[in-house]
């Protein structure tokens, strides 16, 4: 006898909140990252006989959906705000940190978001090379081919930044990837 929908969605939702919420907070503002996960779960719920048996990378993928939904709907919040000049003016501190902040995160940023995201995936969300494929709606060959050449971009792009900044802090939001990561090992 199989368990109740409801009751199995309620043990998938308290192993895999913590893995979503982690996922949506490396990439989205952090006042709204529950909200977010939280939305990813409801469309799991609302969608619940149609999620397929590795829930994980599908998960991952609709939470990919969700961010990006919330950006376009950001970015047409801000453009009206710049309309109706509601933007106030950014304190010289803030600057400051902005300023230091993209100092630190020069490698990283020199990546494009495809390249970003191939690694955010394996390093940071732990997604097998399958899983990662999954995700992106890409074959498992297409996505070695991603990380591989993504992982290549990365070492040249550490190799051109100053040896005193890679002594600074992370680079990367949250903490580095593992070395594996930059070499081409796969976790």
């Amino acid at each position: 006898m199989t368990a109740p929908a409801d009751t199995v969605f309620s043990e998938v939702f308290r192993a895999l909140y913590p893995d979503v919420l982690r996922f949506v907070q490396r990439r989205a503002d952090p006042d709204v990252a529950e909200d977010l996960a939280a939305e990813v779960f409801a469309i799991a719920w609302n969608r619940w006989a149609d999620v397929p048996r590795e829930i994980r990378p599908w998960l991952f993928g609709v939470a990919r959906n969700v961010l990006a939904q919330d950006r376009r709907a950001h970015g047409r919040r801000h453009q009206l705000a710049l309309r109706i000049g509601a933007e106030r003016d950014v304190p010289q501190d803030a600057i400051a940190h902005a300023t230091t902040r993209v100092d630190m995160h020069v490698a990283w940023t020199r990546l494009s978001e495809a390249d970003r995201e191939v690694l955010a995936l394996v390093a940071w969300d732990g997604l097998t090379g399958r899983e990662a494929a999954q995700v992106l709606g890409c074959t498992r060959a297409a996505f070695s081919v991603r990380l591989s050449r993504a992982r290549r971009r990365l070492r040249h792009l550490l190799a051109d930044v100053d040896t005193d900044l890679r002594s600074e802090p992370a680079p990367w939001p949250g903490r580095r990837p593992s070395p594996d990561v930059v070499e081409g090992t796969q976790p």
